[in-house]
């Protein structure tokens, strides 16, 4: 893997002059023009904040965005390649015949996303002593902010790949490439929790901007990160699943230094601290706007999530529209962290595309649906309730983010473009019809569209994220009734803002029922269903599928979730291609092992260029 962005740092001439003389969407998503020679470059704090803001750029860049569709989601139940489209590579993905020959699995804008990191951490303690205007207080924020990301940056490789080389020097010429072994997940999963713990206290409470809190790393992001890399460490223990075979790093169960059990607790106390600093914001601007008196008041998760329809609480009211204020307005106030995509100089290529295509979800330019569509298995089923352990679908008639997730062109379709991202708004029929009685034959849905300039935020982490995180640790970890009480009162919460004809009296529609789901696997399997439907194309299905599999120690269970969007057929030649938990790692592209004889190849998939051993299955 060559590192391009060694020498000369491509940064923009607005952020040169100084994040005091940039606007604060300037900082998050002006394109580089200017590039400037390293070794001139290190002179004071502008100089590093500008690379911090590149930093942020990197993980925009086009080819990261395609992959947190193609990394998060191809592979999960929840898409299939729209008909008459010829995407061989979406195809071989999602029949799981992965060739180490795709570029898909390039990982090299990944690590160059962590170089610029590693860049401003080199550099930060340098430009503390040489300027005397950036104290120690300006410097700990920076770095917690460049520490968060590249461990981000290293989270998504870890998920796709299962061992990745943890990088923590920057590189200084564009021809030296990185030469690093693997180190096995747990080593990763270790070396980001450790990173993360370092600055979760030092990380920027509040920037006095909306679009710097929801699109820089703020303290509650950082702890937002955590407890997604506690969560998935606590499933890889688990299982007890050992690490891929490398010479001399093997690590016996023994020597883990935390357990599953101590590791959801982890999850957990992150949440919760989420969940605290996100109702001190919503109070303080409660109080502040004079729709509350007191600031001593306990806010509910009714309170902080946006609603779908208008609601008095003897309080406050607020106004309808969740995904309007998610998706279409961007950086709502259930937003953690969003990166930012302002639609001129970087627009969202998921669903910018062309005349000629290219677009993975929506194609503005053309007005017509991307390589993707949704899996049907998402919205048809003869018994759409959602009281079932093990659905044979997803969304119950009232849900609201089906019409949210797929433009909704008729009844009886069979065709389900993805609408998320694209639409600005969506509007759901009249007040009656959406309340009662959401099915496809009473409902009349209108979107809209973004411009040809696509500028919808790549949401990263949001409330609901979190909710369901303390949910699916909570489920393995208690089986005593308050606490699976709470757990599924987290779960209740983000399903009734969808469906809430389900809780009206008269409604023809379903709420939750707890006593179906009131055991640690009820509300496990609650968990999986509910972040489903909540976070369809946002980069999390498959990864959600990866980590249930771990927790289970195999991926029959996996599967058969999996599995239900293919035909009898296809099925048993997933079922057998996916046997091993290892199978669900993708292959590491062959020109990375080409260039860097320290790496070694996920041996359920072929070096040959020509096939995968799959393919015999």
């Amino acid at each position: 893997m060559k590192i391009d962005i060694i020498k000369k740092l491509a940064l923009c001439a607005c952020v040169a002059a100084g994040l005091g003389l940039a606007s604060c969407e300037d900082f998050l998503t002006i394109t580089p023009k200017d590039k400037i020679v390293e070794e001139d470059f290190w002179e004071d704090k502008n100089d590093l904040e500008n690379v911090v803001a590149a930093c942020y750029k990197r993980l925009v860049d086009n080819d990261i965005l395609t992959k947190y569709i193609q990394w998060g989601e191809v592979r999960s139940d929840n898409f299939e390649k729209t008909v008459g489209v010829n995407d061989q590579n979406l195809l071989n993905l999602m029949n799981a015949n992965l060739l180490p020959t795709n570029g898909m699995f390039s990982w090299t804008a990944f690590y160059n996303a962590i170089n610029y990191c590693n860049k401003v951490l080199a550099h930060g303690p340098e430009i503390l002593e040489r300027d005397e205007s950036f104290s120690q207080g300006d410097w700990e924020p920076l770095k917690a902010e460049v520490i968060t990301l590249r461990a981000y940056s290293h989270f998504w490789l870890l998920r796709t790949f299962g061992e990745v080389p943890y990088v923590t020097e920057d590189y200084n010429n564009d021809e030296q490439e990185l030469k690093l072994p693997q180190s096995t997940q747990l080593q990763v999963l270790d070396s980001i929790v450790n990173d993360l713990e370092s600055v979760k206290d030092i990380a920027m409470q509040d920037y006095n901007d909306n679009v710097w809190n929801k699109g820089r790393i703020t303290r509650k992001a950082v702890y937002t990160l955590l407890a997604d890399v506690y969560l998935w460490r606590a499933s890889y223990k688990a299982g007890n699943n050992q690490p891929f075979k490398i010479e001399g790093q093997e690590r016996p169960a023994e020597e883990y230094s935390t357990t599953a059990e101590q590791d959801y607790h982890k999850c957990i106390e992150c949440c919760d601290e989420v969940i605290r600093i996100m109702k001190a914001e919503k109070l303080k601007t409660l109080v502040s706007s004079g729709q509350f008196v007191a600031n001593n008041i306990e806010l509910t998760f009714d309170d902080l999530l946006i609603p779908n329809t208008t609601r008095d609480m003897g309080e406050y009211s607020t106004t309808v529209g969740a995904y309007d204020n998610i998706f279409g307005k961007k950086n709502s106030s259930e937003s953690i962290f969003e990166l930012q995509v302002e639609g001129n100089s970087y627009s969202n290529t998921m669903v910018g595309g062309t005349k000629d295509g290219g677009a993975l979800v929506w194609n503005i330019e053309k007005a017509t649906q991307g390589s993707l569509n949704c899996s049907n298995n998402l919205f048809t089923s003869s018994d759409e309730h959602p009281n079932t352990l093990i659905p044979s679908y997803v969304y119950a008639k009232t849900d609201m983010r089906k019409w949210e997730t797929i433009q909704f062109e008729k009844a009886g379709q069979v065709n389900l473009p993805i609408a998320k991202y694209y639409a600005k708004t969506v509007t759901q029929g009249s007040t009656t019809t959406a309340i009662t009685d959401n099915t496809l034959e009473n409902m009349t849905v209108s979107y809209t569209t973004r411009t040809k300039a696509c500028d919808a935020n790549w949401i990263v982490y949001r409330l609901s994220d979190v909710m369901l995180m303390k949910a699916e640790a909570m489920s393995q970890l208690y089986d005593d009734e308050e606490n699976l009480t709470e757990a599924f009162n987290l779960c209740r919460s983000i399903y009734k803002r969808s469906n809430p004809g389900a809780y009206q009296p008269g409604s023809k529609g379903d709420s939750l029922d707890i006593t179906v789901f009131m055991s640690k696997e009820g509300i496990e399997s609650l968990v999986m269903a509910e972040r489903q439907r909540e976070f369809v194309a946002e980069g999390k299905r498959w990864f959600d599928l990866v980590r249930y599999a771990q927790r289970r120690g195999g991926t029959q269970e996996m599967l058969a979730l999996l599995t239900r969007k293919f035909a009898s057929d296809n099925k048993k030649a997933i079922e057998a291609k996916l046997s091993t938990i290892q199978s669900l790692f993708s292959p590491i592209n062959i020109s990375e092992i080409r260039n860097n004889g320290l790496l070694h190849q996920n041996e359920v998939w072929a070096v040959d260029e020509s096939t995968s051993k799959t393919d015999n299955l």
